[in-house]
């Protein structure tokens, strides 16, 4: 048998209406008041996870690098790299990683660098994960391969090298690392959370400090436009969108280029002949690859004609002159 409901009276009905009306009035009007929260762009957010790896240039770390000593140990006992790495990732190392990360925090919020706080933040949110382990990392990671090029080698590896190292690093025990952190029962990590994190942490301040680049939305296009296509892989797309990033995140944000209205020939050729080369120390191979990566972005900006048919000819026509900036590089 259903259960009568009891009849409510016409004024306490109203009365509960009236309160419940100016409670969303209060509520609408509070959140009328608040600043606008300014998102940070998936680009930047991407490109300072990419960036993450350079904190180990930071004095900080530098004070707590691994040793030849420490190296040769556990290469001599440990056959696997992630073994090697978890071997080195000691408590004590920890607490000296995790401290000098604070360190850095400190020093970055001081000097007001936006960017390079969100890495630290990035890092310290992995570690207080409950059993995040030394292999996976990024910094333990990247300190190791460092100190193996340092005595292997007689000199430390730069960014571009350190990202390389640790892409192989993920390709070549994908399976072994998958079966390590299967053990971890209470370990779960991945990389949206982590970037989640770096921007979860910011003040209002520091996020407009961070502003999304000004070729966000064709980015995000040409993206869309890769892969629509349909005619290359899925890492050859992630590699040229990484060339496409340093001209368009990097150098333009840096001669501060904001619409393409202002892109000429010469800024293109100063790009591949100058700060590429000075900033990014490329091989041959490199060149190639970015030299073909900006072929296909700007016949993409043709094609949405976000340049004048005279100025775009002229790019693809520098764009074309490979041996000449090839012919500058002696590796």
């Amino acid at each position: 048998m259903a259960k009568k409901t009891k009849q409510k009276k016409a004024g306490l009905e109203k009365r509960r209406k009236n309160k419940q009306q100016k409670r969303v009035a209060t509520k609408r009007k509070l959140i009328a008041k608040r600043p606008v929260q300014q998102k940070i762009s998936p680009s930047k957010l991407k490109q300072n996870l990419k960036n993450l790896p350079s904190l180990i240039f930071e004095p900080e770390l530098q004070e707590i690098s691994f040793t030849k000593e420490q190296i040769e140990t556990v290469r001599t006992t440990h056959e696997k790299i992630p073994d090697q790495i978890e071997a080195l990732g000691t408590p004590e190392f920890q607490e000296k990683l995790q401290a000098q990360h604070e360190a850095m925090k400190i020093r970055f919020d001081q000097l007001g660098d936006a960017n390079k706080g969100m890495m630290v933040h990035a890092i310290l949110y992995f570690m207080e994960q409950e059993n995040a382990p030394a292999y996976l990392n990024q910094i333990a990671v990247a300190m190791y391969y460092n100190a193996v090029s340092i005595i292997d080698n007689g000199e430390p590896l730069d960014l571009k090298q350190l990202n390389v190292q640790l892409r192989d690093y993920d390709r070549t025990w994908a399976e072994y690392l998958q079966e390590k952190t299967n053990s971890l029962a209470s370990f779960s990590m991945d990389q949206e959370s982590v970037a989640a994190s770096m921007e979860d942490d910011l003040s209002e301040e520091d996020k407009e400090k961070i502003a999304p680049s000004a070729f966000e939305e064709i980015i995000e296009e040409f993206a869309a436009y890769m892969e629509s296509e349909g005619s290359l892989e899925e890492d050859v797309r992630e590699r040229i969108q990484e060339d496409v990033e340093v001209l368009v995140n990097d150098f333009f944000e840096e001669k501060e280029i904001t619409s393409f209205d202002t892109v000429r020939a010469r800024k293109i050729k100063n790009f591949l002949e100058g700060w590429f080369v000075r900033v990014m120390h490329p091989t041959k191979e490199d060149m190639k690859n970015m030299l073909q990566s900006l072929e296909i972005f700007f016949k993409f900006i043709g094609e949405k004609e976000l340049l004048p048919q005279e100025k775009y000819d002229e790019i693809i026509e520098v764009l074309g002159n490979r041996e000449e900036y090839l012919s500058n590089l002696s590796y």
